[in-house]
């Protein structure tokens, strides 16, 4: 496994713990960042490069910093 497909595992676990530790589901973290729930399955399933618009729309659903989100690099 290369650095960045590392880096897209690890950032996919990170939002997945973010997530169920707040107790929200998919979906209701896709309403409250207004991004596709599929998108979402595929960032936590390390299978998607998202941009830093997206990384952001993530933070603020789930009421973090970005900071927070990308605490594994």
């Amino acid at each position: 496994m290369d650095r960045r497909e590392e880096s897209l595992r690890k950032l996919g676990q990170r939002l997945s713990y973010l997530r169920e530790k707040q107790n929200l589901t998919i979906s209701e973290l896709a309403a409250r960042s207004g991004l596709d729930l599929d998108i979402i399955e595929k960032i936590e399933a390390g299978a998607f490069n998202p941009e830093i618009s997206v990384i952001v729309a993530l933070a603020g659903g789930l009421g973090v910093g970005v900071g927070e989100l990308v605490d594994f690099l």
